[in-house]
């Protein structure tokens, strides 16, 4: 495990055992986790193996919202369970102010016990950083 990965894993909670048969790659930018299978995957050359679990800036790691909804169903720390008016309401991109049981920085978004995405926390508000996507016309 990489020294990235562990601070993922200390800052949510998850435990050890989560990231059995995985492996990462790292460039300078990104931290990306697969099975060892698609890590060695190498007949058509991919741009990118795995899933994105985090980008890396220099003085933290914004993880991704696909990344942690694969390994944050575990997590149990920094985890904020949202209500269905919240969970709305980040969805569309609102911030809240609220009063929440979790250190300033990324979060992970809980709703109805599924990994909705990440957040960002900065007591009291806490903005959404789920992607939005764009309709299909």
């Amino acid at each position: 495990m990489t020294k990235r990965m562990r601070e993922i894993r200390e800052r949510f909670g998850i435990p050890k055992d989560a990231f059995v048969g995985l492996r990462a790659l790292e460039d300078q930018e990104t931290i990306f986790v697969g099975t060892h299978e698609v890590m060695e995957f190498d007949a058509v050359r991919p741009m990118r193996r795995g899933i994105r679990l985090a980008r890396m800036y220099p003085y933290s790691l914004k993880p991704t919202t696909f990344g942690m909804q694969v390994l944050g169903r575990q997590a149990t720390r920094n985890v904020i369970e949202l209500s269905d008016e919240q969970a709305k309401r980040l969805v569309n991109g609102e911030s809240l102010n609220t009063e929440a049981d979790a250190e300033n920085g990324f979060v992970l978004l809980k709703w109805q016990g599924f990994v909705a995405g990440v957040g960002f926390y900065k007591r009291p508000v806490l903005k959404s950083q789920i992607p939005r996507f764009r309709p299909v016309e």
